[in-house]
């Protein structure tokens, strides 16, 4: 009983209807954002399946414009309403759309925050789904969707080296240093990349070293004189080194509170 309910009320949520003649898809609905976000949720056919194609617009971020393939996570009960939508994005799973009950939220690349959307009953009732599944066609065809969701290890590297040289920069700044730092690819594996914040886990010891050096001026001084590298691998354990004037962090996925551990490693070899 239970379960059909919760099937009663997800079909409620997302407007289920009949198949559009000429494509495998169902009316969808349109929810729409307070600055002009709008996305787009059609069914695909048969509804059983859970599968669905998504187009974002407004937002600012690399989804507008695109049609992704949508899979529906249901966690729905007899009380409450809960829907994730997922997809791939540069080969990680990303779940894009939120629905808890009557609260609908959309995270996209780019956006810390969650975007706020509500049912939008004019633009539903102009909604054209079978031109959605066509753009989602041709994106196909074209071979968008292919590059954007198949992993790119290099760029997804790019990503954390530049998150990483941003918090290298406050740490220079803040100890009037020009310590070199780097983050050692060749130690982190397609996994790591897929499952884990890279630039977070080799972060700490910059932002540990910024905050002693916040602490005193002999501090400052102290990092100055023998903090000139700092490598960050990726290994089995949390194991810093200090090799003469080069600090090499060791991280590991499992690895926690490492500010705080770096700070006590710095005040302890330094």
């Amino acid at each position: 009983m239970r379960t059909m309910v919760a099937v009663i009320v997800a079909a409620v949520a997302l407007g289920a209807a009949p198949a559009l003649a000429g494509a495998p898809v169902e009316a969808g609905k349109v929810y729409s954002g307070t600055e002009g976000e709008e996305v787009a949720v059609v069914p695909l056919t048969p509804r059983t399946d859970k599968k669905f194609i998504i187009r974002v617009r407004g937002t600012g971020s690399e989804f507008d414009g695109l049609v992704f393939p949508y899979e529906l996570n249901d966690w729905s009960t007899s009380s409450t309403t809960q829907l994730n939508y997922k997809t791939q994005w540069h080969g990680r799973g990303y779940t894009a759309l939120h629905v808890r009950d009557q609260r609908y939220e959309l995270y996209v690349p780019g956006r810390q925050q969650a975007i706020r959307l509500t049912y939008d009953e004019k633009k539903t009732q102009s909604l054209k789904a079978d031109e959605v599944y066509s753009q989602y066609q041709k994106l196909q065809k074209d071979g968008t969707l292919a590059k954007l969701m198949a992993f790119d290890r290099k760029g997804e590297a790019a990503r954390h080296d530049k998150a990483y040289a941003e918090v290298l920069h406050e740490m220079n700044t803040a100890c009037g240093t020009s310590v070199a730092a780097s983050i050692d690819w060749s130690s982190v594996t397609d996994d790591h990349l897929k499952e884990l914040s890279i630039s977070s886990y080799c972060e700490p010891p910059l932002s540990a070293l910024k905050g002693l050096c916040a602490v005193s001026n002999i501090a400052k001084q102290t990092v100055r004189e023998k903090v000139k590298q700092v490598s960050c691998r990726f290994g089995d354990g949390q194991e810093p080194k200090l090799e003469a004037d080069r600090v090499i962090w060791m991280t590991h996925k499992d690895a926690s509170n490492q500010e705080t551990f770096a700070t006590r490693f710095f005040k302890t070899n330094l």
